[in-house]
């Protein structure tokens, strides 16, 4: 039971948390195939998996970004919590990097906490090699992307953050992120 009634800008931030834990699942599913076509590579499962996980946490320091700089805290851990949740899940039931779903919960909690110590320490969300579009994409290169030559590779980090840009760009256009661009 409530006690006190919810605000509107409360119940809309709650109804965000319903939809994009799994958009986001989606986005990063779809990601995987645009990026094994950017890099003109065939990943195999396990791979495909580690690449999933990667993305989807880059996406999931971008949301952060949008709900501390609206919502603040203590509202960001809550809003936060079920997406990484919902996220870790589509991880865990997949049959690499560990035996039991549990493990696989747990390689994806120490992943995600690695990751986001670098994603954190970025100075925006797409301005400048310091971003975290930039930082993502070369991260995700680093990663995926080897025996290119070394003359290559400061391409393929261009468009493979221009890429996550694009798809962060678009991510901004949906409906369940209208949430972020009221003022």
């Amino acid at each position: 039971m409530r006690f006190f009634p919810r605000h509107k800008k409360e119940a809309e931030s709650d109804d965000l948390l319903k939809d994009l834990g799994p958009l986001l699942v989606q986005v990063s599913a779809h990601e995987c195939n645009t990026f094994q076509g950017l890099w003109k590579r065939h990943l195999d499962d396990k791979t495909q998996v580690a690449l999933f996980a990667e993305i989807a946490i880059i996406l999931i320091a971008f949301v952060d970004r949008l709900v501390f700089d609206k919502f603040g805290d203590p509202k960001r851990s809550q809003m936060m919590n079920p997406l990484v949740d919902t996220i870790r899940e589509s991880f865990s039931n997949q049959s690499h990097f560990g035996q039991t779903r549990e493990e696989r919960g747990l390689y994806f909690e120490r992943l995600f906490a690695d990751r986001m110590q670098k994603f954190a320490s970025c100075s925006s969300i797409g301005e400048g090699q310091s971003s975290l579009v930039f930082t993502g994409g070369c991260h995700l290169a680093e990663i995926f992307v080897d025996n290119t030559a070394k003359i290559d590779f400061p391409v393929i980090v261009l468009e493979t953050s221009k890429s996550l840009g694009k798809t962060i760009l678009a991510l901004m256009m949906i409906p369940e992120f209208k949430i972020f661009n009221k003022k």
